[in-house]
């Protein structure tokens, strides 16, 4: 089966594979869940070199289009809009969001820092979509 993208014919996996890897340059994962579950959001930016999160920051852009710090210095910060009492970091930085909702929705941003305020690598970016259980079985 072959597309006509952008008047070039390209075949079902040479697409996905240019989709695939765009997405890997840009390190940006997609997470769908339904409200009320837990969810991890992987922290790609983490470095092996380093042994704790305590230079890793978790970021959150949601429907307000606001940017919250959720994560840095090694602490969830108790200014978090969206709960900080939901909120914990696993051992490789990842996010665990637990009771998901509707107002977790958007985008999770992790960067990860040097001993010195540098970055480290790219910002790793995942983007929470949340499925309303009461409206999962209506299609």
């Amino acid at each position: 089966m072959y597309v006509n993208y952008w008047t070039q014919k390209l075949n079902i996996p040479d697409l996905l594979f240019v989709i695939s890897s765009a997405a890997a340059a840009q390190q940006r994962s997609d997470v769908v869940v339904r409200d009320e579950d837990e969810v991890t959001l992987p922290a790609e930016c983490f470095r092996n070199m380093m042994q704790t999160c305590e230079k890793t920051t978790w970021l959150f852009n949601g429907q307000r289009h606001t940017t919250e710090l959720l994560f840095e210095d090694g602490k969830i910060q108790q200014a978090a809009r969206t709960k900080p009492d939901r909120l914990n970091v696993t051992a490789n930085c990842s996010l665990v969001i637990k009771k998901v909702s509707v107002e977790d929705v958007g985008l999770y941003t992790c960067r990860q820092f040097d001993a010195s305020g540098r970055q480290q690598g790219s910002d790793s970016d995942v983007y929470l979509s949340v499925v309303n259980s009461k409206y999962l079985y209506q299609f």
